[in-house]
């Protein structure tokens, strides 16, 4: 399975987003549910929608250590969707978040507004990187609060559970 090393950070307050890197940014809307599962690994699906576009998949992750996991994602149907949709882990709330995709200063950027569950409603700063231990310039015009890569409470698996 590909291996995915991310860096989290919370945001201290809602971003501008007349800033010229969100008014540009790729914006999906996300549905994102977590399926019963037996042992460590989490399976959640996940409808996007991006300019009248939808898109479907499964994901399988297995965390490795903090901010680090291995995926393994599929592609599915409008119809698959619906039924694992069925399969719904009832311990978990279903996430709806906006995700804001933007480069800055060389590096590719997903802020996502969590909406629900709205107890857990804010605003998470992502970024992908080769190792933990990689060099990053935050963008400057957004207010971070702290940085959440370790927190477990704020992986999205824990946030569905309100």
């Amino acid at each position: 399975m590909p291996v995915e090393i991310e860096r989290k950070f919370l945001l201290g307050a809602e971003p501008d987003w007349s800033h010229p890197a969100l008014r540009g940014a790729d914006v999906i809307e996300y549905e994102q549910i977590y399926l019963k599962v037996d042992g460590p690994d989490q399976l959640r699906i996940r409808r996007g929608v991006s300019r009248s576009c939808t898109a479907y998949r499964l994901a399988r992750l297995h965390r490795l250590s903090d901010g680090v996991r291995e995926v393994e994602e599929k592609e599915l149907g409008g119809e698959e969707y619906e039924t694992l949709r069925r399969d719904r882990d009832p311990s978990r709330e279903i996430i709806s978040k906006m995700r804001h995709c933007f480069d800055w200063r060389g590096q590719f950027f997903e802020l996502d507004t969590i909406r629900r569950p709205a107890s857990r409603a804010c605003f998470l700063l992502e970024l992908q990187v080769e190792s933990m231990e990689q060099s990053i310039s935050l963008p400057d015009f957004l207010v971070i609060d702290r940085e959440v890569t370790t927190d477990v409470s704020f992986s999205n698996a824990m946030i569905a559970l309100g």
